[in-house]
């Protein structure tokens, strides 16, 4: 060996030569480490969201009751035993009558239409209205109306506070109309009747009537109460 090659090797000897530092990353792996997991991903287009739990159905508190209807009203009220009948084939105005002053001197006023008239307002053709009339017992029974209050029930008919007042129509006209106006102001008896079933079967209905007195008039009162015992 020449003698230049062994001082070489001396020299690196003597200088402590060492191996190159290894490397950390395996043999054929380039690729960095991958970070750590991140928050997840958005949902892919398309895809519908999540959807939030609906809560519990809530209870409703009962509804209050209906208002009273407004306006006057005459109230027939059924404090006996037994069933309670009005006839109101031809209305109210045959059944609840009102007047002033004591029998055989009294004025009476009438707080509902008679039968089959009309408004003197009313055009013509119907200010004289025809009204059919039953020709046997049969067709009067077909037609007949009643109104019914339970024991212990009652009726309201609803009434507005004036009265009416009749008179002859003009020109070609041969009938009465009439007109509402408010009665005079003074103290009225108010009085109505109907009829209870019989007790025993095969007799027939009793006649049942009630009646007070009231102030109408600007001091009418909103509800005019009968009691029948």
């Amino acid at each position: 060996m020449p003698k230049i090659w062994l001082a070489f090797l001396a020299a690196a000897a003597a200088c402590g030569g060492s191996e190159p530092p290894k490397s950390t990353t395996p043999p054929g792996d380039t690729h960095a480490i991958a970070p750590p997991p991140g928050p997840a991903a958005p949902d892919v287009a398309g895809e519908p969201a999540p959807t939030t739990p609906t809560p519990p159905e809530e209870k409703f508190a009962p509804r209050p009751p209906a208002p009273k209807p407004e306006g006057r009203s005459i109230e027939l009220k059924n404090d006996g035993d037994g069933e309670l009948a009005f006839g109101t084939t031809k209305g109210w105005g045959l059944v609840v009558i009102a007047y002033t002053g004591k029998p055989p001197k009294a004025k009476s006023v009438q707080l509902f239409e008679s039968y089959c008239t009309a408004s003197c307002a009313a055009p013509d053709g119907e200010i004289c209205p025809v009204c059919k009339e039953p020709k046997n017992k049969k067709e009067e029974l077909a037609m007949a109306k009643t109104e019914t209050a339970a024991p212990g029930g009652s009726i309201r008919v609803p009434w507005d506070g004036k009265v009416f007042v009749y008179e002859k129509t003009k020109g070609k006209h041969h009938c009465k109309c009439w007109n509402k106006v408010d009665p005079p102001a003074d103290t009225y008896t108010v009085r109505a009747c109907g009829r209870r079933p019989a007790k025993e079967p095969g007799k027939p209905s009793k006649p049942t009537c009630a009646q007070t007195e009231v102030t109408l008039g600007a001091e009418a009162p909103q509800t005019i109460t009968l009691s029948f015992k």
